[in-house]
């Protein structure tokens, strides 16, 4: 069995998560040394063993064993040992600074999730090799069948979005889109799972104010934060309309598990999830402008993002209306391309190039 270094968080970030999931799979047929970064954070505490494993290994690493390391693309310049140096690595902007293109010139390869992310690295002057692995899901706790272990109580039509409260995912406009595509009387709920970790409690609480306080504030639902993914399908399961309208994604996690849900989504039509989101599965929300991305928070204006100017908020808005009133509840396509994002494909990719 060959023998590679590893580096890489676990823990409950997006970094955090595909990371746990690619080394579960990449250990069935590679002998690791693992370098965690930062603390070991676990849903599933029968994983620990294994990880102590593996970590232990580092008494007596090989430093002429391949590395492989997933993780951001400003902080590649560290390694460990001597070994052929390989990354996986995600990004939202289309805009690489120059340490971080010299950084990945520096590697033996890259991996990204995504054509569009290759193409940055290509535009921004990567010549190395460049892998795309799309990332997965866990199908084993994100497929149909958990639809069938949920009681909905009514027939309430339930948009649910997921992801860290940011301007790049929307937050700021989704509110906005929700009042103005329905009123007091229509039988809808927007769901809202966000808590962000980044932000402190006063910045947390700003973005709830936001959604409670709003016209149709008493239809929105602040879910407070999962750390159990069983609990995250259950609750998508118990929703009918995944709605992102993401101004940049590095892949969007959430919206294969949808997928994988047979639920319809509502995704904007840029950034990586291009890679999986097509006319057939999503409802795509066209972009005709990117202007510089900038929060004042995370992203500063260096590179580009989707311009949610009025055409996609108003597309987003009809795309609102029209899957509530036909009651649109399932997605077979989306089903069907879950089914080819899992992180079993992801590892078999990183495992053939390593």
């Amino acid at each position: 069995m060959k023998k590679i270094n590893m580096m890489c968080p676990i823990n409950f970030t997006g970094y955090g998560i595909t990371s746990f999931n690619i080394y579960k799979k990449l250990r069935e047929n590679l002998d690791i040394c693992l370098f965690p970064i930062g603390s070991v954070q676990l849903e599933d505490a029968a994983y620990q063993e294994e990880i102590k494993i593996d970590v232990d290994k580092q008494t007596s690493y090989n430093n002429h064993d391949d590395f492989f390391k997933i993780w951001h693309q400003f902080d590649l310049f560290t390694r460990i040992g001597k070994g052929k140096y390989s990354a996986l690595t995600f990004f939202e902007v289309d805009k690489l600074k120059a340490s971080e293109t010299n950084a990945i010139n520096n590697l033996d390869s890259i991996f990204v999730a995504s054509n569009w992310a290759k193409n940055i690295l290509l535009d921004n002057g990567v010549r190395i090799p460049i892998h795309i692995s799309p990332l997965g899901i866990d199908p084993e706790i994100f497929n149909n069948e958990i639809n069938k272990t949920v009681n909905k109580q009514n027939d309430k039509y339930i948009f649910l979005n997921i992801g860290k409260w940011e301007i790049r995912k929307g937050h700021d406009v989704l509110i906005d889109m929700f009042n103005d595509a329905f009123e007091e009387s229509d039988n809808v709920e927007l769901w809202m799972l966000n808590h962000n970790p980044f932000l402190n409690q006063e910045e947390n609480a700003k973005w709830i104010n936001l959604y409670k306080n709003s016209k149709l504030g008493n239809k929105v639902k602040i879910i407070p934060r999962i750390n159990n993914h069983a609990d995250v399908a259950k609750l998508i399961a118990l929703s009918d309309c995944g709605i992102f309208p993401a101004r940049a994604e590095g892949w969007n996690n959430e919206v294969p598990e949808f997928f994988a849900l047979n639920k319809p989504v509502i995704l904007t039509n840029y950034s990586a999830h291009t890679e999986y989101a097509t006319n057939d599965n999503s409802y795509l929300i066209d972009i005709d402008n990117l202007i510089p991305a900038f929060d004042n928070k995370f992203f500063h204006g260096y590179g580009n993002w989707a311009d949610l100017n009025q055409k996609p908020i108003e597309q987003t808005i009809e795309y609102m209306k029209y899957v509530y009133k036909n009651n649109i509840r399932t997605n077979p396509a989306g089903l069907q391309t879950a089914k080819n994002l899992t992180w079993q494909n992801t590892a078999n990719i990183i495992s053939q190039q390593l």
